[in-house]
This record gives structure tokens, C-alpha cells and sequence, in this order.
């Protein structure tokens, strides 16, 4: 649960080549279908992703993704992404907005937003280095992300985190079954 001042932000990652919609033969502009639309929120301490679905987000899809992860009462920093409102409204949050266009003239330090930007271009890194995965795990890809970015911060404590959950899962995958 993200407290405090919470900054939100949505990026946006291409569909594969090859499952991008195309109109009289090119491939939709701007923020079309085929963009994932991934929900990012930071507090500060702890960051949190969300494949919100295809394109620009809605009210509902904002709150589907959001509603759980931010707590009532908590400082909201935005664009003015139309579909936060939807936030402020129902969890009862002060809200800072921001015109994305004025803003981003400003150096970064500069940059109210910088620190949600900071972590959506480390998602963005992360995607772009790994190109090849499958889309479907774009949700798993983003829990990783997840993992890698939140407390703790020692890297010897998250190993333990990570075999801990390994060894204690009542999972059982045959080998065969790995290779379907």
C-alpha cells in the first residue's frame, strides 16, 4: 500500500511487429491499440506496475489498477491525465496536477514528476533490454520489476526473499511440463 505522496503515471510499450494492427496497410500512430498501457505509481519508497490493457487508460481501468495499491488520504501527483480523477475522488486524495507539456521544458531537477519518470524509464530499460519476451508475461515482467525496485534494498536479503518463496512453494512442476 503506496502512503504519503503518491506520483502516478501511465507508459506505454509496442506490441510485437508482427501482431500490430495495421490501417490501409501502416501501422496505427500516437497511442493506438497497439501500445500496452502499463499504470506506474511511486511513493518514494515503493513503485508499483500494472498492465492496465491496449492503449489510452479509462476511468475504470485507472481504478481497477489503482484502488488497492494507494491508501486513503494519501498526497496524489499526476498529469492531468483525465482518467486519475477518477482517484482523487474515490479514495478521498489531495491531488497535485501538472501540465505534462509545460513540464517537460523544465530541466529534471526541476521536474515535479521526475521521480515517477525516473522509474518508468528504468522499466523502459529493463523491457527494451529484453526484447524478445512474450507479451502475455508482460504482467510477470512487471512484478519482477517490481521485486527489483522495492525494499529491501540489501541484495543479500532479497536472495533470501526470493528462496524463501522458491523452496516454500507447493508448486510442482514436472520437466516435461516446462518444455510445452
Amino acid at each position: 500500500m503506496l502512503t504519503g505522496n503518491v506520483y502516478i503515471d501511465e507508459t506505454y510499450y509496442n506490441e510485437k511487429a508482427l501482431n500490430r494492427t495495421l490501417r490501409n496497410g501502416k501501422e496505427l500512430r500516437g497511442i493506438s491499440k497497439n501500445k500496452y498501457c502499463i499504470a506506474m505509481d511511486f511513493d518514494r519508497e515503493n513503485v508499483y506496475a500494472f498492465l492496465e490493457g491496449m492503449a489510452k487508460p479509462t476511468r475504470e481501468r485507472t481504478r481497477d489498477a489503482f484502488k488497492d495499491h494507494i491508501a486513503r488520504g494519501s498526497h496524489l501527483i499526476h498529469d492531468r491525465e483525465k482518467s486519475h480523477k477518477v482517484l482523487a475522488e474515490e479514495l478521498e486524495l489531495s491531488e497535485e496536477r501538472y501540465d505534462a507539456r509545460e513540464i517537460e521544458k523544465l530541466p529534471e531537477k526541476k521536474n515535479p514528476l521526475a521521480p515517477i519518470n525516473r522509474q518508468c524509464f528504468m522499466l523502459k530499460d529493463l523491457l527494451n533490454a529484453h526484447p524478445g519476451f512474450n507479451r502475455k508475461d508482460l504482467q510477470g515482467v512487471l512484478n519482477l520489476f517490481c521485486f527489483m525496485q522495492n525494499p529491501p534494498h540489501d541484495k543479500l536479503e532479497k536472495v533470501e526473499m526470493l528462496l524463501r518463496a522458491i523452496v516454500y512453494s507447493q508448486k510442482t512442476l514436472k520437466y516435461r511440463d516446462a518444455w510445452k
